[in-house]
């Protein structure tokens, strides 16, 4: 039978020094503010509804319906699956989206993300590699209206006259007519 006693005589360069047993300690993709509390949904967790907080978030599980933290920092890591609208002050993303993202200051995709929704930020960041469906708008005013009217302010013609969102940064930039 296992006792604790055993494993330290055996083990004594990895037994904590106090006796007691050392929390497990988790690789968090974005390394959280200092002095700023840090919430984990994990990859076995599933949550359908809304999710709002007073500490830091990353999601490592699946979430549907609204992450809605506005002052504090939102990180979906490489495991997270959220169809949901996010907010926060900062939110980084390095799983899956689709949903609109807010960020009170900025917005990062990282390069294994894929966002499919709209981005409202002062400051956002598109790294090599992210994938990327929808408008970008770093005005700073939030856009009034209903979803539909941001997508028909958004909605680019396609050659057989549908309009659809575009990711291409290009298509978005004024002058910028199809052919």
């Amino acid at each position: 039978m296992w006792k604790k006693e055993d494993d330290m005589n055996q083990n004594p360069t990895t037994a904590p020094a106090s006796g007691a047993a050392a929390p497990a300690k988790t690789a968090s993709p974005t390394p959280s503010h200092s002095g700023r509390d840090q919430a984990t949904i994990g990859r076995s967790i599933n949550i359908r509804g809304d999710v709002t907080g007073d500490e830091d978030l990353l999601i490592q599980g699946r979430i549907e319906g609204t992450v809605d933290l506005k002052q504090h920092s939102v990180t979906i890591g490489p495991e997270g699956r959220v169809k949901a609208d996010l907010k926060g002050r900062k939110v980084t993303v390095e799983g899956e989206v689709e949903g609109d993202v807010r960020g009170q200051e900025q917005v990062v995709l990282k390069a294994s993300s894929t966002v499919n929704g709209d981005i409202v930020a002062p400051r956002v960041v598109l790294e090599d590699g992210a994938t990327f469906l929808g408008s970008i708008d770093m005005s700073g005013k939030a856009p009034s209206g209903s979803a539909a009217a941001t997508q028909s302010r958004t909605a680019k013609p396609t050659p057989d006259g549908d309009a659809t969102k575009s990711g291409k940064a290009d298509e978005t930039k004024p002058g910028a007519a199809s052919k």
